[in-house]
């Protein structure tokens, strides 16, 4: 379940829905270490162990970096911080009281989907004591050991997220700002992107912007959390660009359709089939759309919120 990539930093695959879907960090410097996201509250006890693992002492774990509040990210904040007694929380300043006092979030997540899902799939979302959660400023850099870790705000997938810059390593901890990318899909042309747009905040103009302003870091890499290490060059941007705009002209298309969801749905599962195809992906239809399946419901809500605000 853990994945070492160099320079220190350790892939540690959650567990989340699926293996290989949903990826949280273990960055160390020396004695001392940092995680990037948390997965969600059922993905405590794999981060803990990867720990273990590591030979790291839990009073070593100086921070846990959230990208974003979005469960699948941060779900995991309020029970990870019980068994890190020396760590401090950074959450970006839109999204730190909803960890702080999380009723709202775990009231909207049951309202969509409902108490069988959020206990079976999630687990939990409980409160992080306020003392324990710092809110970065945008450009404000930290030190993990002799390592510089740097907050950039990078709205467009949410208004509440930021992405980390790891000097070390030429790479960004990048949440779901530089895209989705499953290993699986993978080819001879690279890496297979697209645009998670995930209620309720997507905003191409502003994630066009974001992905150029972090452009300017020249990074090598990025590290997704949906899925693990990726080259990111400006090819990769220019793909990521391209789905966010096939994404937003996909509901503008369908914006007065009757059943709208499910019409959105279905185009946006036979756009992403186009683009695997166009990529060479010898996987299956069937195997395609299963791994598919859950990034379609939650990318066809966003982009039904964001048309109800067009």
């Amino acid at each position: 379940m853990t994945h070492d990539l160099g320079h220190q930093i350790t892939c540690i695959d959650t567990q989340h829905l699926r293996p290989n879907a949903v990826a949280a960090y273990l960055i160390q410097d020396g004695e001392y270490a940092a995680f990037v996201d948390t997965g969600c509250h059922l993905s405590v006890p794999i981060l803990l162990q990867t720990l273990e693992d590591k030979g790291v002492k839990r009073e070593n774990v100086s921070y846990i970096l959230t990208t974003h509040i979005h469960l699948d990210h941060a779900g995991g904040l309020g029970e990870l911080i019980k068994y890190l007694p020396n760590a401090i929380a950074y959450v970006h300043q839109r999204g730190a009281r909803h960890m702080i006092d999380p009723t709202r979030l775990k009231a909207g997540v049951l309202a969509v989907y409902g108490e069988v899902f959020f206990k079976q799939t999630l687990g939990d979302l409980i409160p992080t004591p306020e003392d324990r959660i710092k809110i970065p400023e945008d450009g404000e850099s930290i030190k993990l050991g002799n390592r510089t870790l740097t907050f950039i705000d990078t709205p467009g997938h949410a208004r509440h997220h930021y992405c980390v810059w790891d000097e070390a390593s030429k790479g960004i901890f990048s949440g779901d700002t530089l895209g989705a990318s499953y290993r699986e899909f993978d080819t001879a042309k690279g890496e297979l992107i697209f645009p998670p747009t995930t209620p309720v905040q997507f905003d191409p103009s502003a994630w066009h912007n974001t992905i150029d302003k972090l452009l300017k870091l020249q990074p090598e890499c990025a590290y997704l959390t949906h899925f693990s290490r990726m080259p990111f060059s400006e090819d990769n941007a220019q793909k990521l660009k391209n789905g966010i705009d096939s994404f937003a002209a996909i509901a503008l298309k369908h914006k007065g359709s009757k059943n709208r969801f499910e019409v959105i749905k279905k185009s946006l599962g036979r756009y992403l089939l186009h683009c695997a195809a166009e990529h060479d992906v010898s996987l299956e239809k069937t195997l395609q759309m299963t791994l598919f399946e859950d990034d379609l419901g939650i990318c066809t809500q966003g982009l039904d919120v964001w048309l109800s605000r067009q």
